[in-house]
């Protein structure tokens, strides 16, 4: 009987477990949720709330998001949270709360000064440390040194003289006025002789167009380390092609132009021209970043205008990231906000795309809207490679016709 009950209880006591397991909660965020402000105080709810719960917090989220996150469930380490973080590939995050580890919580109390009271005197034994030595009686230890030396045999040690080996004659050798023969006048005479027809001077001139290619290099090269996180930058965009949202960075005659294409998607281009402050018109915004200026963007140089559309249109551009069509929350945004909410059931690669079609992007999630007459559109989900070897013609922040 006592056993059914014991089966009886445990079984109680683990469907209990379960249940409550069943109803912890999760949470999910997007990106545009993470940067928000009142991202901190969001998370600090969630870990408040797993800290007095005693939950385990399962973090699914970008390996760069791990120290904001871990910062504002904790916040910034005042509470001792149970998380365990995994990578995402994609920009969002996914908390689950799990059972956590059984913790006992010490709390300071008043019972210090109660141990400190209760001590318990213990008697030392009495040793009695009179101890007597044994006694051996008298011993001899007798002494065979004597005996030993008495058998060693007489050694006769001679000291060798044999000493007139070495005559005086030979220290003086004959050979140190040798030295004299090599005389030091005629190597004196033969290096300014060598000196004087090495022709160094022309070297500066041959050097100088390849010193002005490896000044482009250097500085360059420095942009790029430090405002294109060391991003391989090939493309060149002119002067007249720069827009308003641009971030410039300038190092001497190098200009490193930064595009924000997308959220997360940022495109780098070099200025073709050389910059020059009485042509360029750039004004500095603070912390070494400069923008065009809005007379300038308004086309204050129609003459470079026809270069850049030919410079577009053959050049491909690569929006730097592969599209998905599996991001469901992505895709009811751009359905929302671009086509009143119509389905959406075929998917297009990039080298399908013609002249006049409509790109709508959020995040890794692109909408292709192609238009088939006045009143009738079809719709398509990019999928795969991103680049596109038309023309882009930029809508809007997110959107995009092909030329």
């Amino acid at each position: 009987m006592n056993k059914l009950m014991t089966v009886i209880a445990t079984s109680l006591m683990m469907m209990t477990q379960l249940s409550l397991a069943a109803e912890l909660p999760s949470w999910g965020l997007t990106e545009s949720q993470y940067k928000l402000p009142n991202f901190n105080k969001r998370m600090g709810e969630i870990g408040k709330q797993a800290y007095d719960n005693n939950w385990q917090l399962r973090v699914t989220a970008p390996a760069d998001w791990h120290g904001s996150i871990r910062n504002a469930l904790t916040n910034i380490g005042e509470r001792d949270v149970q998380m365990s973080f995994k990578d995402s590939v994609y920009q969002s995050i996914s908390i689950t709360a799990a059972p956590g580890a059984k913790i006992a919580k010490i709390s300071p109390s008043s019972t210090s000064n109660t141990t400190v009271q209760k001590q318990v005197v213990i008697d030392k034994p009495q040793i009695d440390t009179a101890v007597e030595a044994p006694d051996f009686g008298e011993t001899a230890f007798a002494s065979n040194t004597e005996d030993l030396l008495d058998n060693l045999p007489e050694i006769d040690l001679g000291v060798p003289t044999s000493t007139p080996a070495t005559p005086a004659v030979q220290k003086p050798v004959a050979q140190k006025p040798v030295a004299q023969k090599p005389i030091a006048q005629k190597p004196v005479a033969q290096k300014p002789v060598a000196q004087k027809p090495v022709a160094q001077k022309p070297t500066p001139v041959a050097a100088v167009p390849t010193s002005a290619s490896a000044l482009l290099s250097e500085n360059r090269e420095f942009l790029r380390k430090r405002h294109a996180r060391a991003k391989r930058v090939e493309k060149e965009l002119s002067y007249a092609s720069i827009n308003s949202k641009d971030e410039l960075f300038i190092r001497d005659s190098v200009v490193l132009i930064k595009r924000f294409v997308n959220q997360g998607v940022v495109l780098y281009f070099w200025m073709k021209e050389s910059y020059d402050p009485a042509v360029h018109k750039l004004v500095e915004m603070g912390s070494g970043k400069f923008k065009k200026d809005a007379d300038a963007v308004s086309g204050d140089q129609p003459e470079s205008k026809p270069v850049v559309e030919v410079k577009q249109a053959i050049d491909p551009t690569n929006l730097n990231f592969v599209a998905v069509d599996t991001m469901v929350e992505d895709q009811d945004e751009l359905r929302r906000e671009y086509i009143r909410n119509k389905r959406v059931d075929y998917t297009i690669s990039a080298n399908q795309l013609k002249k006049g079609d409509m790109l709508y992007i959020q995040n890794q999630t692109v909408l292709v809207e192609r238009k088939l007459s006045q009143a009738q559109s079809a719709y398509y989900w990019l999928v795969g490679d991103t680049t596109i070897t038309q023309e882009l013609e930029t809508k809007g922040d997110n959107s995009f016709e092909i030329k």
